[in-house]
């Protein structure tokens, strides 16, 4: 019953969101900067492939659904799930989930600091990219992520009765990028 209310809370946002959209088709912004200062001398196409634009961070588009993950070669098949990196020296890097970001980071010894910026997408919005620092990542057993690790991006500034419901439907626990990569690299080397 809970997983039925989620599901019609979430269905019922996405909804609003798309109506919301402008007649010229730009998403409309939640609290993110129109363009993150990190991507401000980064031309707008190093985001955009043949593949339709899926995701938003502020205002840049991405496109990130259906495209291919650079960690594990999967294709990106959840709108709710996935990440973005720009190398230092500007190549976009996509990931199919968190932990997959997590994993290639791990796997050749990479730091927050070695990229220009890191955007993850919100699962609540499902087209919103975000810092992970300005996410919470909701750990369930009941709310598989592409990867198989149970994580999921979250915006902590969502609607709080939303989140609540999320937490209901999908009980887990609440953690920071910090924890969650700690997590996911235990994870990884079977600790």
């Amino acid at each position: 019953m809970a997983a039925a209310v989620l599901l019609i809370s979430l269905s019922m946002a996405c909804s609003r969101e798309g109506n919301e959209q402008k007649a010229d088709g730009a998403v409309p912004q939640t609290q993110s900067p129109a363009i993150p200062e990190q991507l401000r001398d980064i031309s707008p196409d190093a985001f955009r492939t043949s593949i339709p634009v899926s995701h938003y961070f502020g205002n840049v588009e991405v496109s990130l659904y259906g495209e291919y993950c650079d960690h594990s070669g999967r294709e990106l098949r959840s709108r709710r799930y996935g990440a973005v990196a720009v190398s230092t020296d500007e190549s976009v890097l996509r990931f199919r989930s968190v932990e997959n970001l997590v994993w290639y980071m791990e796997e050749n010894g990479l730091d927050n600091g070695d990229f220009r910026i890191i955007g993850i997408v919100d699962f609540i919005s499902a087209r919103q990219l975000m810092r992970p620092e300005e996410l919470m990542f909701h750990l369930s057993r009941n709310l598989p992520s592409p990867g198989g690790s149970w994580v999921s991006a979250m915006d902590p500034d969502a609607d709080p009765s939303l989140l609540y419901n999320i937490g209901e439907a999908y009980p887990g626990t609440r953690h920071s990028w910090e924890e969650v990569r700690s997590f996911l690299a235990e994870q990884r080397a079977g600790i």
